[in-house]
């Protein structure tokens, strides 16, 4: 198989990115709730650091392939969903046009994000900080709803219940 049908094929590649560095572009559209990338954990981590991914209330993990590599966004593309091999894969939170940068809020998959830089995405509606889920507004949290880990709902029902 040619280099460029493996692209087409994965529908994403990685590419140079202004300001960041590299980030992972679709090389054709993707509608929404479509996968985006399949997530496949490479080995799982005993603690959350700038290089892991929390999957659940104490479970993290490191990300392979080019999942890594998706960058940030206060305005994301694609969203969270847990999947059968242990990971979590992106799925398109909106319709994706071939040539856009795959981006996601890290807050839909991490509770707490305690490793991060400054926020880079330069959104319109940028928190200027890459937050965890538990910082998120309710608005914004309603907003995420079926695009997010699905440990995050059970951390905000016992804090619930423990604030009653």
């Amino acid at each position: 198989m040619f280099e460029e049908d493996k692209k087409e094929e994965l529908g994403y590649e990685l590419r140079s990115t202004p300001g960041k560095g590299v980030g992972v572009y679709a090389t054709r559209n993707f509608p929404r709730n479509s996968v985006v990338v399949i997530g496949n954990p490479v080995k799982t981590a005993e603690k959350n650091t700038a290089w892991t991914t929390q999957v659940g209330v104490d479970r993290f993990i490191l990300r392979g392939g080019l999942s890594s590599k998706v960058n940030h966004s206060c305005s994301p593309n694609v969203g969270y969903r847990d999947n059968a091999n242990g990971g979590m894969d992106y799925v398109a939170f909106r319709d994706i046009r071939s040539g856009e940068e795959i981006v996601t809020d890290y807050a839909m998959g991490n509770h707490v994000i305690e490793h991060m830089p400054e926020c880079l995405c330069r959104a319109s509606r940028c928190r200027k900080t890459i937050t965890g889920w538990k910082d998120l507004p309710d608005e914004v949290k309603r907003e995420y709803a079926g695009f997010h880990a699905e440990y995050l709902t059970v951390m905000d029902a016992n804090m619930d219940e423990r604030l009653n």
